[in-house]
């Protein structure tokens, strides 16, 4: 998500001023206490203790997949940019989907969905947990992820600051949305065959500049992708990619997919179906080839798809594949949101601008590969740490909460939009995060060769 730089502290300073007249003061000092010694912490720690990992392995793997168009009527409000101010869309350039693989061993069934969203809505994920039971699913079962684009539907937000970034909010297009993605995941079920899974990775640095610090240096330049074979003859791929989709003007009255739009649509030149998340999208900024144009994103979709075509003859593939799950709830500090470097609103000021919502880290196990899901627009700088315990990892963003930015604590007072606006839990954030995600990898290692059945 983006706001306009510093538009916050006019808004917060208005609202401030009303309510210290009115009540006494709403702002705290900044909270600098060590996060390993607060309660949200242990809180946390505890979740992961009680709630492991589940995994199981077999012989077998059946992956099946499917698209649903989540395209909701035109005059829907536009979600990305705060100063659209409830902008609503007129045209389609290119319509928006949910897209879901559903991956089965026999001991284990998980399912991996992408939205052609700014994010995974709460309000979207609270409507889903009224339909997983009648799936026979838990919500750990299904990963939520989004494209991030900024140039789709809104009208999910609740709350102030949900309708300056996502225009008014609207119960239809939310349960119309959530009703789209249930379909996708029972199409998906029932499309499963006995399949072959691998993993690959690209390289496209010129596609990257870290938006943040301006250097060459933390920067996510890989393409992480799945190849799915079915027994039928049919691929498949699922990829990531860091860089924000934010190369459309923002103020067009048209919705589309960015450049995750043409980079499946050229997948799906050379496979049968193919899947976009955001990964680790924090500071990594798309380089817009040709300004902010349609030429633009087809460039950029054509180049990201490209490197992966050159990689998938190479992919080794297994039918004997480990599969894994775990939801844990991620208890969080009071909400920091700065007026000053050392003043913040009170956390009864922030709830009531943006609402009060649980969190959640994701986290699947697709054969060797851990995929992490984050709800925040998560760093790429923040990746090489999780990378050095050696097993492959896939972080996406946006799973169905979200918490703001969580970047590297050195930057903490940086004025910068990242830092300042959208930085919403305080100074140690990164690293908290990036705890909580290495310790949910490390479970998986720890499962080792045990089979937890369903």
């Amino acid at each position: 998500m983006r706001s306009r730089k510093h538009a916050h502290i006019v808004l917060l300073t208005l609202l401030s001023l009303l309510l210290c007249t009115m009540q006494g003061c709403l702002l705290k000092r900044v909270d600098h206490t060590p996060y390993t010694q607060t309660d949200y912490y242990r809180a946390t720690l505890q979740e992961l203790g009680q709630q492991p990992p589940v995994t199981g392995e077999s012989d077998s793997l059946q992956v099946g997949w499917a698209k649903v168009n989540i395209t909701p009527p035109a005059g829907s409000p536009l979600a990305g940019y705060g100063k659209r101010r409830g902008l609503r869309y007129s045209a389609v350039h290119d319509s928006v989907w949910v897209r879901t693989f559903a991956f089965d061993n026999g001991h284990t069934e998980v399912f991996f969905v992408s939205l052609d969203m700014l994010i995974a809505p709460m309000t979207v994920t609270a409507e889903l947990e009224k339909a997983y039971p009648e799936l026979g699913l838990k919500p750990g079962q299904v990963y939520l992820s989004a494209t991030h684009t900024h140039t789709s539907f809104g009208g999910w937000g609740q709350k102030l600051i949900g309708w300056v970034m996502a225009g008014r909010y609207s119960e239809q297009i939310v349960k119309q949305t959530a009703a789209h993605i249930v379909r996708s995941i029972q199409l998906a079920r029932q499309n499963k065959q006995a399949a072959r899974l691998g993993y690959g990775e690209a390289y496209i640095s010129r596609l990257v500049r870290n938006r943040l610090t301006g250097s060459l240096a933390g920067r996510d330049t890989t393409v992480r992708f799945f190849k799915v074979e079915q027994a039928s003859g049919k691929t498949a791929v699922l990829a990531t990619f860091a860089a924000h989709p934010t190369i459309l003007p923002s103020m067009d009255p048209v919705l589309s997919r960015d450049y995750p739009g043409e980079f499946v649509d050229q997948l799906e030149k050379t496979v049968d179906f193919a899947a976009f998340s955001a990964g680790a999208v924090g500071s990594q900024a798309v380089v817009a080839l040709h300004g902010d144009s349609y030429q633009s994103t087809a460039a950029v979709g054509q180049q990201l798809a490209a490197a992966i075509k050159r990689k998938l003859p190479a992919v080794e593939m297994q039918s004997k594949v480990r599969l894994g799950y775990s939801r844990h709830r991620l208890f969080l500090p009071e909400p920091q949101w700065r007026l000053t470097d050392n003043y913040r609103l009170a956390p009864s000021l922030f709830h009531w601008l943006f609402g009060k919502y649980p969190t959640y880290m994701n986290s699947m196990q697709l054969g060797e590969v851990v995929l992490l899901g984050v709800p925040a627009d998560y760093s790429g700088e923040l990746l090489p740490e999780l990378e050095q315990q050696g097993q492959p990892v896939m972080v996406t963003s946006f799973n169905g909460g979200y918490v703001g930015y969580i970047t590297p604590d050195r930057y903490y007072k940086l004025d910068e939009n990242e830092t300042r606006a959208m930085n919403f839990y305080g100074p140690q954030s990164g690293s908290y995060f990036t705890e909580i995600m290495k310790r949910i990898r490390r479970s998986y290692l720890l499962k080792g060769s045990k089979t937890t059945k369903l």
